[in-house]
């Protein structure tokens, strides 16, 4: 792949080409699993597709799944397989993370460890505020 093909995928397509080669591979088990929506994952197969890195098929048929508890029908959606290219591209976005950890020395990694903790430790807080916040708001709604 090209410097600018790889610049082209956002995290967005990133994930939906891990959750297909994962084998949900259409597009309401990968809105299903994950925060996306419906047409955020046709764009991002619309755009694997063009890039080479999935091939996409509308399968004429209707499904039976059941989605929230219940039992749906509906017309089978767009389903994708990953080409050649797209476990290329896959593999090589995986060893490319392994490496960046990889060239780092041990104060380098505990120095990262450490940022990220307090980080994380800095999220808890501003969350517990936040949750503060709204159980504040919410009892005075309730007074009124």
């Amino acid at each position: 792949m090209t410097a600018e093909e790889i610049e082209e995928i956002r995290d967005k397509d990133h994930v939906v080409l891990q959750h297909i080669e994962e084998g949900r591979d259409d597009v309401q088990k990968i809105t299903a699993e994950t925060t996306l929506e419906n047409h955020h994952v046709s764009y991002c197969f619309e755009k694997l597709e063009d890039l080479g890195l999935i091939a996409v098929e509308k399968p004429d048929t209707m499904v039976e799944r059941v989605i929230d508890g219940q039992k749906r029908v509906f017309q089978h959606p767009k389903e994708a397989v990953l080409t050649e290219k797209g476990y290329r591209y896959l593999d090589q976005s995986e060893s490319e993370n392994v490496t960046e950890y990889e060239d780092l020395s041990h104060s380098e990694l505990v120095e990262k460890s450490q940022d990220l903790e307090r980080k994380v430790e800095q999220l808890e807080k501003s969350l517990e505020a936040f949750r503060r916040q709204i159980l504040k708001k919410f009892e005075e709604t309730e007074r009124r």
